[in-house]
């Protein structure tokens, strides 16, 4: 079950004694990655300017050509709390990651097929943990699931029938092919590697994985139909699990997912992408109202056991202009409607755009602004009122909407780094129409070596 007062995050400090090791572990790990991988998906695509290392004196490229790949980035998030929470605190979460993609096809000459391995290390603390300052999504998206370094994808896919149908199994996580939309912003209500997670407690998006399937048909060049099938075992989000292919623990379920996606092309440039998509989970979980009708734990009444939980879900985008840069105006708008007899956050809400290439003299900047609502169960705050009605001298907080606000720019000092200050304004955090709005100062620091 979801927790209702952070995202799907372990503590910042479990683990934190075993940071440098496993530092140290990725360091190897990424070294034996530069050895054999490169970015760049063909030598005469290669731009030694897009990264901090360069082309490792024409190795890169070398690699690319032969179908070797390699993505070495550093992405870090620090927020300040202006508003909001019982002090003013700063907060630094960080992620490191090594990904190798290899075409099967030039290398072995195994048409149609690629292997991808990702290995992702996060470390850091959230300023809502930090300042005491609950919401329903954090304020910092790159946070979450334990300071630990994990598998985050070991995967074959393989293209059939000039690519009309792929098939992917291994290490795998759902957001990397449903629910996907543009993470221009650092709450993690804009970005769908993390807010993909409210979905359903048994998605486990990145920096986490599961033994999985997933398939992808072309019935034509805009319309794709998706299926996806994850192993729920709840002990992929256990800090044990690091570098584990697969996962020990009795309990276990599946989680399947069915997407279907339209895109659009237009002569002006201006594409499409929209996507619905519907998830079932069969892992057990207990309800949040107990038979009594009140929130669980607040009274002894028992608790009911659920065996599975559905959820559905909109993403769309659309680029509506064309600057001379090749950039533009990108809008956006998603809606998770998750389960709400297990799920303490019942829906989010996401609305907002970017401009790539804001002036003319800064042609790969990005300016961004969106708007959600994140909303609690509605079966909890229904239970919730009931439990105030009928205990008049033992009342709680009746949590119900919170609205997040950001507003961003990402500046690109070079086509490796980039810097992108925010900020995030949040009304009813937690959902309680009583706590104070809280207003905070972001910055991202993106870095690809």
């Amino acid at each position: 079950m979801q927790n209702l007062s952070q995202d799907h995050a372990t503590s910042p400090s479990i683990a934190m004694k075993h940071s440098v090791k496993k530092k140290k572990y990725l360091l190897a790990s990424s070294v034996a990655l530069a050895l054999m991988a490169s970015f760049s998906s063909q030598a005469a695509d290669f731009n030694a300017d897009s990264y901090i290392t360069g082309d490792w004196g024409g190795k890169r490229a070398e690699l690319a050509e032969k179908g070797v790949n390699i993505r070495l980035g550093h992405f870090s998030q620090t927020a300040y709390n202006i508003e909001g929470g019982q002090s003013s605190e700063v907060a630094y979460a960080d992620q490191f990651f090594v990904g190798g993609y290899f075409d099967l096809e030039k290398l072995v000459s195994w048409p149609g097929a690629e292997l991808k391995i990702e290995v992702t290390n996060r470390n850091g603390e959230l300023i809502n943990n930090k300042a005491n300052m609950p919401f329903l999504l954090q304020s910092q998206q790159i946070f979450g699931r334990g300071n630990v370094t994990r598998l985050t994808q070991f995967s074959l896919t393989q293209h059939l029938f000039d690519d009309q149908l792929s098939i992917k199994v291994g290490r795998i996580y759902p957001s990397a092919d449903f629910f996907a939309m543009s993470c221009a912003f650092q709450h993690l209500t804009f970005c769908s590697g993390g807010s993909s997670n409210y979905i359903s407690s048994s998605w486990y998006g990145d920096p986490l994985s599961a033994l999985g399937a997933q398939v992808t048909y072309k019935v034509g060049d805009n319309l794709l139909f998706k299926a996806g099938a994850y192993d729920a075992n709840p002990e992929s989000t256990s800090l044990n699990q690091g570098l584990k292919f697969g996962t020990s623990g009795e309990t276990s379920g599946t989680t399947a997912v069915g997407e279907i996606e339209y895109k659009v092309q237009y002569d002006n440039g201006l594409d499409g992408d929209y996507r619905v998509g519907i998830v079932r989970s069969s892992l057990d979980k207990d309800r949040l109202v107990n038979k009594a009708g009140y929130p669980v734990g607040l009274t002894d009444d028992a608790v009911m056991n659920q065996d599975t939980d559905n959820a559905f879900y909109i993403n769309l985008e659309q680029q509506v202009t064309r600057n001379a840069a090749g950039g533009g105006l990108r809008l956006f708008a998603s809606m998770i409607r998750s389960d709400n007899d297990v799920s303490s956050v019942g829906e989010v809400l996401a609305i907002g755009g970017f401009i790539n290439g804001p002036f003319a003299s800064r042609p790969h900047d990005r300016a961004g602004l969106a708007i959600g609502r994140n909303s609690v169960s509605s079966d909890l705050t229904d239970a919730q009122r009931l439990y105030n009605a009928n205990f008049e001298g033992e009342s709680v907080t009746v949590r119900d909407h919170e609205y997040p606000i950001e507003l961003n720019y990402n500046y690109v000092i070079t086509p490796a780094i980039a810097v992108m200050p925010s900020l995030q304004y949040v009304i009813n955090p937690y959902g309680d129409e009583d706590a104070d709005n809280a207003l905070i100062v972001g910055l991202q620091l993106s870095l690809n070596f």
